[in-house]
Formats: structure tokens, C-alpha cells, sequence
């Protein structure tokens, strides 16, 4: 693979960045600065687009754009055939049996608030919901709001299970005969953490779940994954599985949920009014076939046309090739982050940090393994020793780097690691010190090996700042708020 090719054909990396910094210094007299170009580390939470994704939006926008599927126009048809033909696109690349189990949606999240709404309605007084401790926020809220609503509005109460973690970030296995019941109907699981970066093992978790003889609905979010690893729907045998376009190099705003047919053809629409009807009268509506019954109004034509333009860039790249460059970068990260006995990794092949407390199986582990290729994705979550992430954060954008800090949208995992909120009144009147927080790095097909070093020079700087101000210290927890360099 080309590397320097490929980085030509994202426009973002021409961009030179005058820092946060820079302009603090401007306004007090400095005239002149060296603009730097971005290393963009935080792809775990929305990726850049190539030129040919750009290009697909103005195009569609300029040339073919009409509401779809009700016009008998030549236009409205052509905006049509374009739609459905990303569809078609799109079952093929996930291995599904056909376009009709594809339903296109906003994001990941509409994908399995959809998945509990719909299959919530059918659960009984006293039937079990199982996800697992390193879920991302959006496959955990509907959940809990499914099971709040029908505690309230029909006195049926639904019971919320967690597979536990290991010490080293991967799923406790050995919890699921425990876990899995006769009354478990739902059993919701994300494919790889956006956090630990664990792959878990799906197929081999489907099958367990349904040899000991429950018969749950099984949901995969798979936003993580999908467009960075090969991700067969025919090979993992889940029920659902949901994704995003805006992680995998398409524009934002177009998820992707698919389904099972004969699941789906039982399943009740999610939200009502155009386009997911086959009819309508004062007394009641005939509902469209699937998988139009579940794309009620206008959705994101030009979107999802120039989705079908990241499936290509993808494809053309070649999954395998992308896998094995964006797990070379994080081996890389790995073993430079591990190198630094004041920084703490979390996730496989990381050194054990979940405290006894949580419950969690304690391991002895190398920093960075030997199979790290096999049981993570290109993501790696840290602390540095007595820093605030937000400040490592902040100080790192002045040098070019993006990275994530924060909760990342796993309140509950941040707790099982044991990266707990502060006591103190002080830090509690705080918003930053609300929950606990990490440092992310997240690796796309255009990140180098050179942006990891920028990584790893930045970090120095933290040190360095931290060690001026007298917050430094390597033996003891920052007890003090973030610093002003946090806006």
C-alpha cells in the first residue's frame, strides 16, 4: 500500500494549523509562527473523508438530487436508483443475503435506540437484558430507557445484566453461564471497545449464548470495526448489527442497521409518517415492506450516495491492508506508551490496572503481547501519572496532535478501571472532575509512524509544563483541578 497516495487524497492534511497558543501570543505582539500539519489521533471518534467522498456529496447535490422513491420523474428516479444502489453496496460488503435487511439510519445510535423500542415491546414482567461492562454509551441508555418506560407505563419489570472485564480488558467468558437464563431476551454487545480497543469474539459468544438454551435477540455494534476489519454478518450469526459511515471515511449523518428478514418482516416500525407506508386511512395505516417500513420521511440522499464512494475507497485499499497499517501504528504507540513506567495503558496488552474492588479476575500480563494483533483494534486509552487528561489533551493540540480525553461516552466502563471522580467539594463543583477520564489515540488508514513520535514528543511536553508549574509528580494522584490550560 501506498502510503504517500493514500494521504494525497485526503484534503484535511494540506491544511497547516496556527495553534490555540499561537494566537494567545499573536494578540500580545508575536507577528510570526510555523504552521504545523494536523496529526489527527482521534478517528475512534469520526473519520476524515477522501476527496472522492467530498466530491460525491457536490456532485449528487449538483447533478442528481430529488426526493427519492415517490417521484416518477426522471430525476427522482435517477436520485433513486443511486440510493438504493449504495444499499446494494452495502449488503455485499457485510456479507448480508440481501439489500432488504439493510435499513439505513442516522448514526449507530438511532440504529439500537431503534433495536429497543421495537424489540422492548415484546418483553415480559421479569425478562433479562444482557450487555457488557465496556459498552459505549448508546448501547446502554436505550436500554435502561426501555426498561424505566415499560416499569412505568405497564408495571413490567426488566432486569439489566453486565459480562463483566478481565484485568486485561477483555470479556470474562466464564460469567456467561451465570448470566445467561432462560428469561434473557436481548443480549447487546459492542464488536470492539472504543475505549480498551478488545475485539470481542461474537461468533463464539453467539454460540454459547444459544447452546445453553436461551434464544435471545443478539445485537452487535459493530461502529468500531466495520471499514477498519473484515465483518461477515453471515459469519458471526447475530441477529442485528449496527455501524456508522462517518468511522469508516463516509460523510456523517447515515448509519446502517441490519437484520435478520424474517426478524425484521415481524419487528413494528420505529417512527411513523412518510415513505413507510404502503397505505393510509382514518381508521388505520398499511405499513411498507421492509426494509422501507423503518425509513420514515426524507433521509440524507446525498449522504448516503457518496457512502457508497467510502465502500469503494475502502475496497480498493483492501481491508486486510488496512488492518495490518493501522495495527502496525498501534503496536508502535503500544511500545512507546509502555516504555514510560508513569503511564498507564488499559485494554489487551496492557500491564493490569483494574483495581480488586471492582471485582474484576486479576492477570499477569507482559505490557504489550504477542497476540495484541489478534485481540485489539487500533485504539489505546492511557493516563499519564498525576496529569489531568484534559490538560494533556490541551497541551498536545498545541503541538498539532489531536487526541480524545474524557469519558468517551463509557461512564460505566471509567468506573470498572477504576478511574473514579474526585472527593473533594472542590473538584466536585468542577465539570471536568464530574467522572473519570483518559487520554485516546485512535488510528486511521492516513496516520504515520511519524505522527506517533509527534505523540510521543508532545507527552515530553506535558511533562515539561507539568514540572514548571509544580503539579508534577509521579508518585502521587493531581489532587488539584485541571489547569487554566483547559478552556
Amino acid at each position: 500500500m501506498n502510503l504517500i497516495k493514500v494521504r494525497s487524497e485526503f484534503p484535511f492534511l494540506r491544511r497547516k494549523y496556527q495553534t490555540r497558543n499561537d494566537l494567545e501570543l499573536t494578540q500580545r505582539g508575536r507577528t510570526s509562527f510555523a504552521k504545523k500539519p494536523l496529526a489527527y489521533l482521534d478517528n475512534a471518534s469520526t473519520t476524515q473523508k477522501p476527496q472522492a467522498v467530498i466530491d460525491a456529496i457536490v456532485d449528487a447535490y449538483t447533478n442528481h438530487y430529488a426526493n427519492i422513491h415517490r417521484g416518477v420523474y426522471d430525476l427522482s428516479v435517477e436520485a433513486t436508483d443511486l440510493y438504493e444502489g449504495v444499499r446494494a453496496k452495502v449488503a455485499k460488503f457485510i456479507g448480508a443475503k440481501d439489500s432488504k435487511e439493510i435499513i439505513f439510519t442516522k448514526n449507530t445510535t438511532e440504529s439500537i435506540n431503534l433495536l429497543a423500542y421495537c424489540q422492548g415491546q415484546s418483553l415480559k414482567d421479569g425478562d433479562e437484558i444482557l450487555l457488557t461492562q465496556m459498552e459505549h454509551h448508546s448501547n446502554i441508555v436505550p436500554f435502561q430507557l426501555l426498561a424505566e418506560r415499560l416499569k412505568t407505563n405497564d408495571k413490567r419489570q426488566i432486569k439489566i445484566k453486565y459480562i463483566p472485564i478481565t484485568a486485561d480488558g477483555r470479556l470474562d467468558m466464564s460469567s456467561l453461564d451465570r448470566l445467561v437464563t432462560k428469561k434473557t431476551k436481548i443480549v447487546s454487545l459492542t464488536l470492539m471497545s472504543n475505549v480498551l480497543g478488545t475485539i470481542n469474539p461474537i461468533k463464539e459468544i453467539v454460540s454459547r449464548v444459544r447452546s445453553l438454551g436461551s434464544k435471545p435477540i443478539i445485537i452487535v455494534d459493530a461502529a468500531q470495526a466495520v471499514g477498519h476489519m473484515k465483518v461477515d454478518v453471515s459469519e458471526l450469526d447475530c441477529d442485528f448489527l449496527a455501524f456508522s459511515a462517518h468511522k469508516m471515511y463516509g460523510p456523517s449523518g447515515v448509519g446502517v442497521l441490519w437484520g435478520k428478514q424474517e426478524i425484521l418482516e415481524k419487528m413494528p416500525p420505529f417512527m411513523g409518517g412518510g415513505d413507510m407506508i404502503l397505505s393510509v386511512d382514518f381508521e388505520k395505516t398499511t405499513f411498507a415492506e421492509i426494509p422501507w417500513k423503518f425509513e420514515a420521511g426524507t433521509p440524507s440522499i446525498a449522504d448516503v450516495i457518496a457512502f457508497g464512494k467510502a465502500i469503494n475507497f475502502v475496497e480498493k485499499l483492501g481491508l486486510e491492508n488496512i488492518r495490518k497499517h493501522e495495527m502496525e501504528l498501534t503496536d508502535y504507540a503500544l511500545k512507546l506508551l509502555s516504555s514510560d513506567s508513569d503511564i498507564t495503558i488499559y485494554g489487551p496488552g496492557s500491564q493490569t490496572v483494574i483495581p480488586a474492588k471492582a471485582g474484576i479476575k486479576r492477570k499477569i500480563l507482559d505490557r504489550v503481547e504477542n497476540d495484541n494483533a489478534g485481540a485489539r483494534g487500533a485504539v489505546v486509552a492511557f493516563n499519564v501519572d498525576g496529569i489531568h487528561p484534559h490538560d494533556v489533551a490541551s497541551i498536545l493540540s498545541e503541538e498539532a496532535v489531536a487526541i480524545r480525553s474524557g469519558h468517551h461516552c463509557a461512564q460505566p466502563l471509567m468506573s470498572v478501571l477504576g478511574i473514579d471522580p474526585p472527593a473533594t467539594p472542590e473538584q466536585a463543583q468542577d465539570l471536568r472532575w464530574r467522572t473519570g477520564a483518559a487520554c485516546r489515540v485512535s488510528f486511521g488508514i492516513y496516520n504515520t509512524k511519524e505522527e506517533v513520535d509527534r505523540l510521543i514528543a508532545g507527552l515530553r511536553k506535558v511533562r515539561q509544563v507539568f514540572r514548571l508549574s509544580g503539579h508534577w509528580d509521579t508518585r502521587k494522584n493531581l489532587t488539584q483541578k485541571p489547569s487554566s490550560l483547559v478552556p
